[in-house]
């Protein structure tokens, strides 16, 4: 991250949701008024140096609060989709209108190489997450890193058909 980021890595223990809420707060009670609604809010998003789903229980409970406190701000959860598709209904239901879902790559081959999924977890995980989400009417994104060799044509052609609402291809850094 550049300096001017000015992103800091989060100390041990990880958050609770009461104290994500707490710097969601901070962050907009030190914006202008302008600045807290409608098209110039900045709204939030969940993401960063690990998968903010797996801890998806505080995160819901996050969800509800801000929701509770801060009517209409938009959230997003960056995630790779490899978790119980369960989890989609628990995020809606807290609250969640909006994913932007990291799918590595249409061939199961390599999108396991690429992620190197843990607990049993594959690429049909991020699939049921993207189609789950979908159906449960959230906004989904997909997002493919141009990795030499992958077919971001296919990966497209395949998130959108299970109901992604919009695709972006990111930068590849070696």
């Amino acid at each position: 991250m550049p300096a001017s980021s000015k992103f800091q890595l989060l100390t041990e223990p990880e958050p609770t949701a009461a104290e994500l809420v707490d710097v969601i707060d901070a962050f907009y009670d030190a914006l202008p008024p302008i600045a807290s609604s409608g098209e110039s809010d900045p709204g939030v998003v969940f993401a960063g140096y690990g998968e903010p789903l797996l801890r998806h229980d505080v995160l819901c409970d996050a969800l509800r609060e801000i929701r509770a406190r801060r009517h209409g701000i938009a959230t997003r959860v960056a995630t790779n989709g490899l978790v119980d598709v369960a989890v989609c209904d628990a995020l809606r239901d807290a609250g969640l209108r909006s994913v932007t879902v990291n799918f590595a790559s249409a061939d199961p081959d390599e999108y396991a190489r690429i992620m190197a999924p843990r607990d049993g977890r594959t690429q049909g995980d991020a699939l049921a997450f993207i189609e789950r989400c979908s159906e449960l009417g959230m906004e989904v994104e997909a997002t493919t890193t141009r990795t030499p060799g992958v077919d971001i044509a296919r990966a497209r052609e395949l998130t959108m058909a299970l109901g992604a609402s919009a695709f972006r291809e990111r930068e590849y850094f070696p």
